[in-house]
C-alpha cells in the first residue's frame, strides 16, 4: 500500500477512533438503562403520539424520555459551572416533564389509558404515579455514567418556529423585501399613534375597566424579598412557591381598559362547547403563568397574562387577519430586586409585539440590518402606589392603543385569573380534557387561510393562528421568538 493510501486510511482510523468513545458511552448509557421503566415511557410516548395530545409549550429531549427543555433551560445550558448548578439544570428538566406528562395523562382518551395499566382498578393518578417513579429511576441511573452530561447537554435543544424549506420554497429573499416595507410603515404608523394626546384617540363603542377581583398590595420592600428569596439557589433562577407565585400575579395583575362596541369585544373565559372551542364573555377571565430570561446576563422573573376575545373582526381589521378568536399576552418583566424594568405586549399568534421599556435604563434597539427594528411604542409607565397597569385595546381588531397607569373605576367589570395550566387541560365532556391547542401548539379552530397563502414565504407554518406558550415566532423578517430569554440582552442597548 502507497504511503498516501497510509496516510488517508490513520486519518480516517483517527477520525473514527475520536468519534467511537462518545458514541460507545453513549450506548452504554442507554442499554444499561431500567428496561421497565425504558419500555413504559415508551409505550406512554407512542399513545401520546397515537392520540394526538403531546403539550407542546416544551420540547422533549431525544434519547431522554424523562427531560424536556425549553428556550430559556436550553440557553441556561451555558451557566452550568460546576456540579450543583449542573443538577439543578436536570432537575428542572425532570420537572418540566413531569409537569407535561401530567397533562398528557390527563388529555388521553379513556381507551388509551387502560392499555397502558395492568392493574385492575388502576387510574390516571397511578399512571402518572409510575411516571414519576420511573423518571426518578432513569435518572438516579443515568447520573451515576461519567459522562452523564456530555451526553446530555448537546440534545438539550429546541425547534425554531420559523421553516427553511417554507422560506427556500416561497422565494423569502425576494418577497421579503416588500414585506419589510409594510411592516416598517406599519411600525412607524403605530409609533405615531402612541405619540398622540391619549384623548385623541378614536372610540367605536364604550370605554369599560376590566379589573382583577382578587386584591393584593405588596410594596416594593415585600417584592424583592420574595425574589431574592426564589433566587437563592445554585443557579440563581427565581422559582416560586405557588403561594408566593399567586401574590406577585396578582398584585401586577394589569387593568384591561377595552372599547367595547360588539360582542366580540369582551373578553371571556375559554370552554369547549360540541366540539368546538368558544368565549363565555360572563365570566371574564384572565390565565396567567410565570416564565424567565436574562438581563444582563442575570435570570429574571416574567408575570404573564393572557386574554382571549371570541374573533377578531370590524372594520379596521385587515381582512386577511378577521376570524374566529382572538387574543393578547402582557407581560412584566422584574429585574433581580423585584422592580419592573420591560412591559411588552403581543397578539396570541405571536404578532404585533410592541415593547415598553423602563426610561433611563436602556439608550435603545440593536439596528437589525435590512430588518425592520423592533417596536418600541413607549416607555413603561410609573405606576404609584393605588393605581395599576392599564393595556387599553382597541375594538375589533384588538390592537393595544396605550400602556398607562390609572386608578381603579367606581363600577368596574371584574374578571377572574387562573392558572395558564387550565387551557391546556379544558373539560371536553363524558369527564375528559382536552388542550385548547393542538400537539403543535396552534389552535385549530383559529386559523387564517388567507394570511397563510399570502405570506407563506415567511416560513411560519400557520401563520396568523393563535399558538400556545413556547411557540409564538415575532417577527415575519428575521427569526425573533418572543419567549427568546436573551431577547433583551440582544435587541436592546441597556445603560
Amino acid at each position: 500500500m502507497s504511503t498516501p493510501k497510509n496516510l488517508i486510511l490513520s486519518f480516517l482510523l483517527f477520525l473514527l477512533s475520536g468519534c467511537a468513545l462518545p458514541f460507545s458511552s453513549q450506548i452504554s448509557l442507554f442499554t444499561e438503562r431500567p428496561q421497565d421503566c425504558q419500555e413504559f415511557l415508551d409505550a406512554l410516548d407512542k399513545e401520546v403520539d397515537d392520540a394526538g395530545v403531546r403539550d407542546a409549550s416544551s420540547f422533549l429531549i431525544d434519547d431522554f424520555p424523562y427531560l424536556r427543555t425549553n428556550r430559556f433551560l436550553s440557553a441556561l445550558n451555558k451557566n452550568l459551572k460546576d456540579e450543583k448548578t449542573r443538577e439543578q439544570w436536570v432537575r428542572l428538566l425532570q420537572q418540566l416533564d413531569l409537569r407535561a406528562r401530567e397533562k398528557e395523562i390527563q388529555n388521553l382518551p379513556e381507551q388509551s389509558v387502560i392499555s397502558l395499566i395492568p392493574e385492575e382498578g388502576a387510574n390516571r393518578k397511578w399512571l402518572y404515579n409510575r411516571v414519576e417513579s420511573c423518571s426518578n429511576k432513569l435518572l438516579g441511573h443515568d447520573t451515576t455514567h461519567p459522562e452523564f452530561y456530555e451526553n446530555l447537554s448537546p440534545l438539550a435543544t429546541f425547534p425554531d418556529e420559523y421553516s427553511f424549506a417554507r422560506r427556500t420554497f416561497g422565494l423569502y429573499p425576494v418577497f421579503s423585501i416588500p414585506v419589510a416595507l409594510v411592516t416598517a410603515q406599519s411600525r412607524k404608523s403605530s409609533r405615531s399613534r402612541f405619540n398622540s394626546d391619549l384623548d385623541a384617540i378614536p372610540l367605536k363603542g364604550e370605554l369599560r375597566h376590566v379589573v382583577p377581583r382578587e386584591k393584593v398590595v405588596l410594596k416594593e420592600e415585600m417584592i424583592q424579598e420574595i425574589i431574592e428569596e426564589s433566587r437563592a439557589n445554585p443557579l440563581q433562577v427565581p422559582l416560586l412557591d405557588d403561594v408566593n407565585a399567586k401574590k406577585l400575579v396578582v398584585a401586577f395583575a394589569p387593568i384591561i381598559i377595552q372599547d367595547v362596541a360588539a360582542h366580540y369585544d369582551r373578553l371571556g373565559k375559554v370552554l369547549w362547547e360540541k366540539g368546538r372551542l368558544a368565549i363565555d364573555p360572563t365570566h371574564p377571565t384572565v390565565y396567567y403563568y410565570t416564565s424567565h430570561a436574562f438581563f444582563k446576563g442575570e435570570p429574571i422573573l416574567q408575570i404573564n397574562y393572557v386574554i382571549w376575545y371570541s374573533k377578531t373582526a370590524g372594520q379596521e381589521t385587515p381582512w386577511i387577519e378577521r376570524g374566529y378568536l382572538d387574543g393578547l399576552t402582557t407581560r412584566i418583566s422584574l429585574d433581580t430586586q423585584g422592580k419592573p424594568f420591560m412591559i411588552d405586549v403581543m397578539k396570541n399568534c405571536g404578532c404585533y409585539q410592541l415593547f415598553a421599556p423602563q426610561k433611563g435604563r436602556f439608550q435603545g434597539t440593536v439596528s437589525r440590518r435590512f430588518k425592520p427594528d423592533l417596536l418600541v411604542a413607549q416607555w413603561m409607565p410609573t405606576v404609584p402606589p393605588g393605581k395599576r397597569l392599564g393595556v387599553r385595546v382597541s375594538s375589533g381588531w384588538h390592537q393595544v392603543e396605550r400602556l398607562l397607569a390609572t386608578e381603579i373605576p367606581p363600577d368596574p367589570i371584574h374578571y377572574q385569573l387562573l392558572p395558564y395550566d387550565v387551557l391546556e387541560i379544558l373539560p371536553y365532556g363524558g369527564g375528559e380534557t382536552k388542550s385548547m391547542f393542538n400537539s403543535k401548539g396552534i389552535v385549530e379552530d383559529s386559523k387564517r387561510g388567507k394570511e397563510e397563502v399570502l405570506l407563506f414565504s415567511m416560513g411560519i407554518p400557520s401563520i396568523g393562528s393563535m399558538r400556545q406558550r413556547g411557540r409564538h415566532p415575532s417577527e415575519l423578517i428575521g427569526r425573533i421568538h418572543c419567549d427568546d430569554p436573551e431577547l433583551f440582552d440582544r435587541y436592546f442597548i441597556s445603560r
